[in-house]
């Protein structure tokens, strides 16, 4: 299977006054652009305590920008960074690194989380391609989660200005790029050559089976797992800021009626919390990109029952739960970011125009990740279900094939 290349695109901006104000809008742009990716919502490590340690914890988190940088769990600061680079005498210099989504899906990069450990593993090995040592390397980094094409910004700088060629050679060039694919393909390489010597030494075991039939079984083995437990999901519509304040405004409305104790769970809310989480869920799954993917999945919830029963209203019924059971998977995560806000208007005190500011950039923060967690349940259960039907079909097929060779058999006989 032929596979996209790995997108390397650079650029470099020396420092005069425009181009510094250039990187300036640039870094602001990547760290909160619709489709940065602010970090995971984690509600059992929401707790600091204290309203003022909230107020903190908000502060410093990912939440109000995307940015990463060298130091795991360690946010940079936007404005002391577009401060910095407004004031830097030296080269700045920019990346996108992207791969097409198919490849992102199969290699692992479909999360910031991915992204961030490659480029702790590898920008200061780039920048010492280019003669920088690492005590003297800044850079900053922000993954953005665009369907087709997941890809992070780079910017990187020199603390010290010393390097006075912005241009990189086209040996340079390969350098990077050569870091960068080594260290993204490094476990795909690794799986293929152990996957490649498992069945090696299969096919070695059983030699004297047929070789298409051995492929049948392999095959079939990998549909089996994908049937339990799902395929990796791919990259989240994006949800631009009209749609991330109307969650933010339903999830909070939602928060305000929560009970004030008790594990968030739907199956022991009120029936008035459960139908408004269930409304919440419905019009996350109405919104493009999920309504493609939830259809999809009644279909094959119809396709699956068709190898049992042809009544329309079986199949129907079928359709029906299989949305009624996603919908509540997703009203589940919606529960979850709307019991998150309930703590944190619970805790902080809206007496500061800047602490408003940080509760509302946590609040956009809660509304992505739910939007991200909701689409990962759905695009869970969809390829499950993909796989299902894939394997009740190849098994309706071999039953079909086996009784025409009976059937053969048998006329022959006579």
């Amino acid at each position: 299977m032929s596979h996209a290349p790995f997108v390397m695109k650079l650029a470099f901006y020396p420092p005069t006054k425009q181009n510094r104000q250039r990187n300036v809008c640039h870094v602001r742009y990547i760290a909160t652009r619709p489709g940065a990716d602010r970090g995971e919502l984690e509600p059992e490590k929401e707790d600091p305590g204290t309203a003022a340690g909230h107020v903190k914890y908000a502060g410093e988190r990912p939440g109000s920008h995307g940015l990463f940088g060298p130091e795991e769990g360690v946010t940079p600061d936007l404005k002391a960074t577009q401060e910095e680079l407004k004031n830097h005498k030296g080269i700045v210099w920019r990346a996108v690194l992207s791969l097409r989504e198919d490849d992102a899906l199969r290699l692992g990069y479909t999360t910031r989380k991915a992204w961030e450990t490659m480029l702790r593993a590898t920008v200061a090995e780039a920048a010492a391609k280019m003669g920088i040592r690492e005590e003297n390397l800044r850079w900053v980094a922000a993954f953005h989660t665009a369907q087709g094409h997941p890809h992070v910004h780079l910017m990187w700088w020199e603390k010290k200005p010393a390097r006075t060629r912005g241009m990189l050679s086209e040996g340079e060039k390969r350098d990077l790029r050569r870091v960068f694919v080594r260290e993204i393909y490094a476990e795909e390489r690794s799986m293929l050559l152990a996957e490649k010597t498992a069945i090696r030494d299969l096919i070695r075991e059983t030699a004297r089976q047929d070789v298409l039939h051995l492929a049948r079984e392999i095959k079939q083995a990998r549909l089996e797992i994908r049937a339990l437990e799902g395929g990796e999901p791919g990259i989240a519509p994006v949800l631009n800021p009209a749609g991330e304040q109307e969650l933010v405004n339903r999830l909070s409305g939602l928060a305000a009626n929560l009970p004030g104790h008790g594990r968030a769970a739907l199956a022991y809310m009120p029936d008035e919390v459960k139908a408004r989480t269930r409304e919440i869920a419905d019009w996350i799954l109405k919104q493009p990109g999920f309504s493609q993917s939830a259809g999809r999945y009644q279909e094959l919830a119809r396709q699956i029952a068709s190898h049992y029963t042809l009544k329309p209203e079986a199949l129907d019924e079928a359709a029906r739960k299989a949305y009624e059971d996603i919908r509540d998977r997703v009203a589940q995560v919606v529960l979850r970011g709307a019991a998150a806000i309930n703590r944190l208007e619970r805790e902080i005190e809206f007496s500061e125009k800047q602490e408003a500011k940080q509760i509302q950039a946590e609040k956009c923060r809660i509304a992505n990740s739910v939007w991200k967690a909701a689409w990962r349940a759905l695009e869970r259960e969809r390829t499950r279900a993909e796989a299902q039907a894939q394997l009740l079909a190849e098994r309706d097929l071999e039953r079909r094939r086996r009784r025409a060779r009976e059937e053969g058999r048998e006329m022959g006989m006579l």
